[in-house]
């Protein structure tokens, strides 16, 4: 039977589509999660109106993320996370420096470490 089989029959080279054990394996991993967007509390938007700086705003909308993504712990903001957010060393502690004017944020600030941020996103944010 074997022999009487023709091995360029196209029928015969076909693969199945549906065969799970043919798929490439990258083909069933998820697509990279990336960054949507960021919720800001009322309270922010209102304080952040007296905010001078555009690097305030930015250092708010990234502690606010990552806020969100770290379930409210305590946040270690290092230069090096900001730099790939577009914000330099300086500008970094002019922002927080208002953000904690404002009382949207305390600092814990250790020499040669990055600041441990605590972010005020709930009741004690609103109160004025």
């Amino acid at each position: 039977m074997a022999a009487d089989r023709d091995p360029f029959d196209l029928d015969e080279l076909r693969i199945d589509p549906a065969d799970p054990s043919l798929r490439p394996k990258g083909a069933t991993r998820k697509a990279k999660w990336r960054k949507q967007f960021v919720r800001v509390p009322w309270a922010w938007v209102d304080r952040l109106r007296d905010a001078r700086h555009t690097c305030t705003y930015r250092v708010a909308l990234y502690l606010l993320y990552e806020h969100w993504r770290n379930g409210g712990r305590v946040i270690k903001l290092s230069n090096s996370v900001l730099k790939e957010q577009g914000i330099e060393r300086q500008r970094k502690w002019q922002g927080l420096r208002e953000l904690e004017q404002l009382g949207l944020i305390a600092i814990e600030r250790r020499p040669r470490k990055a600041p441990l941020v605590t972010v005020f996103a709930d009741s004690r944010c609103s109160e004025s």
